[in-house]
């Protein structure tokens, strides 16, 4: 007989029950081990992403320190090189301003000259016999040369002890002003006088003894300069 159609159905009942039991036990089971894998897996996924972002933003944080020290590196050379630009042009102005200073000494139209010796005819050009300025080199020794129209101012002083002794100033072939030291014979007398007159280009300006002769002491001096 078969031992199934001996159990009553209450055991059938008790062995169904059991099997179900068992079987849902081991699905359970199955289950959890999944979800503990899954979770697993999961939170390691999550570590990973953690430390791989934070690493990544280092590295970010690294280079942008890395760039930044670069640019302050490169400013703090421009910013050198400016002060050094500014320092530079600074002393290139004053440089500037001294040369223009003692070009416009140097170009400076005027002369003084002294002069000495003695003169027989007054149809003589009175010489200078040491030239102490003379700015724009218009001056040649006997006559000054007008390089540039303008206002000019001549002098002269002399010293001598001729009688009648005296110096005209001219302009080209036009007698201007006379320095005279007098009629009588001293032993030394001096005079001075002084010219201004307007010239052009080329107009000339020199000296000639007003008598002959005419012997002229060497601190006597004739000076000319343009003043507008």
């Amino acid at each position: 007989m078969d031992s199934s159609t001996n159990m009553t159905p209450f055991v059938k009942c008790l062995m169904f029950t059991v099997v179900c039991l068992m079987i849902a036990g081991s699905c359970c089971e199955h289950s959890l081990d999944r979800r503990a894998n899954v979770a697993k897996r999961s939170d390691n996924d999550t570590y990973y992403n953690i430390y791989t972002k934070i690493n990544t933003l280092e590295k970010y944080v690294s280079n942008l320190e890395t760039k930044l020290q670069t640019r302050t590196k490169l400013l703090r050379q421009v910013l050198k090189s400016v002060i050094e630009m500014d320092s530079n042009l600074g002393l290139s102005d004053k440089n500037l301003k001294k040369e223009r200073k003692l070009a416009s000494k140097k170009n400076a139209l005027g002369f003084t000259t002294k002069l000495s010796g003695s003169y027989s005819s007054t149809s003589s050009i009175i010489r200078g016999s040491l030239i102490l300025y003379n700015g724009g080199n218009a001056y040649n020794g006997t006559v000054f040369t007008c390089p540039s129209p303008g206002l000019y101012l001549f002098h002269v002083s002399l010293m001598s002890n001729s009688r009648l002794g005296g110096i005209l100033i001219y302009k080209n072939s036009q007698q201007l002003t006379l320095a005279y030291t007098g009629d009588e014979n001293p032993q030394v007398n001096g005079a001075s006088v002084s010219a201004a007159v307007w010239l052009s280009v080329g107009d000339q300006v020199y000296l000639c003894p007003y008598s002959s002769p005419l012997w002229i002491n060497l601190n006597s001096a004739f000076t000319g300069v343009k003043v507008h």
